[in-house]
């Protein structure tokens, strides 16, 4: 009884959910440098989501981003995840684009046996093929949690008595890998799908359905 209450622990860790928005490089027109996005789907449950990211034409494409999502039903403050960073076009030759992602999140995870407090990391590879009104490509990513704290019900501690508090490096994460497209909807709306599988880290149980999908609709401003 006690490993399986510690293996819900662990596996609670790494129940993520939600990615950074898509963008696509080539439907943004002069002056549109604010994007943001509503996003729904399943990703370890369903999963809703507010992105909005700011566009610099650097060097090279460049965008800032910050996300919200939360379980749907559940209350605001109760379980989310917070991300934030930046995606960059470090290709682009007639139409094929190859873009990286760097994301920092942080994540509040509470069940009946324990409330977890999460920092990780978010990489992602995305390489297809950008118009001006669609997108199509392939992502390839992988989701770290860095380091996270724990506390423990009363419960878990009746089970577990030698359970401790405190802060836990963990080391796990999981793959993921997929397709994604958009499609531009006047000068202003994007439509976006996003679909893919997850796989565990090392030997760690993969999600009961280890599947994503998204769901989006984009502004650009």
């Amino acid at each position: 009884m006690k490993k399986i209450l510690l293996a819900t622990i662990i596996m609670a860790l790494f129940s993520e959910y939600s990615h950074s928005q898509n963008v696509n490089w080539r439907s943004l027109d002069n002056g549109q440098s604010n994007i943001v996005q509503f996003n729904f789907g399943y990703d370890f449950g369903a999963v809703s989501q507010v992105s909005y990211n700011r566009y610099i034409d650097g060097f090279m494409p460049i965008a800032l981003g910050l996300d919200y999502a939360l379980p749907m039903g559940n209350i605001l403050l109760d379980d989310f995840k917070v991300r934030y960073g930046a995606q960059f076009e470090i290709v682009e030759w007639e139409g094929f684009s190859v873009t990286a992602k760097i994301y920092s999140n942080f994540k509040r995870y509470k069940t009946a046996l324990v409330r977890t407090i999460t920092f990780g990391s978010d990489f992602t590879a995305v390489a297809g093929y950008y118009r001006q009104t669609w997108h199509a490509a392939l992502e390839y990513g992988f989701d770290k949690s860095i380091i996270s704290h724990f506390k423990h019900s009363d419960i878990m501690k009746e089970n577990v008595p030698t359970i401790k508090d405190g802060w836990y490096i963990p080391t796990g994460g999981y793959h993921y890998y997929g397709i994604q497209g958009s499609k531009t909807i006047g000068n202003t709306f994007d439509l976006s799908l996003r679909l893919g599988q997850t796989k565990a880290q090392f030997k760690d149980e993969d999600a009961v359905l280890p599947i994503y999908l998204q769901l989006g609709v984009g502004v650009r401003l």
